[in-house]
């Protein structure tokens, strides 16, 4: 995984939470249980990994860089609000840090 928007620890906090869930619904079966742990975060790690690959949230350096390449004053002359917040909402929600996702976290 890049180390990109602390992956790392925000996915280790992700990954603790659905271990901790699966050992505790496994009924003791402890290989049960880490496969539906893997059943679970493999798709979302994998599709983080795969949205890293085309770079994440630095998407927008690339976007500013390929439509202002001589430099800019103001970044809002570059890239609207609409559009940062358009790339920062999908990297989180692929991420698994989007609102809907830490209040499922936190039920």
């Amino acid at each position: 995984m890049y180390p990109v928007g602390s992956n790392g620890a925000s996915q280790a906090i992700l990954d603790a939470r659905a271990l901790a869930e699966a050992l505790a619904d496994g009924a003791g079966d402890i290989h049960g249980a880490l496969k539906s742990y893997e059943t679970k975060r493999l798709p979302a790690t994998a599709a983080l990994v795969a949205a890293n690959r085309r770079q994440g949230p630095e998407q927008v350096m690339q976007m500013v860089e390929e439509r202002a390449p001589n430099g800019f004053e103001r970044l809002e002359d570059v890239i609207s609000q609409a559009e940062l917040e358009a790339v920062s909402s999908q990297y989180k929600q692929v991420a698994g840090f989007d609102m809907a996702a830490v209040a499922r976290i936190l039920e």
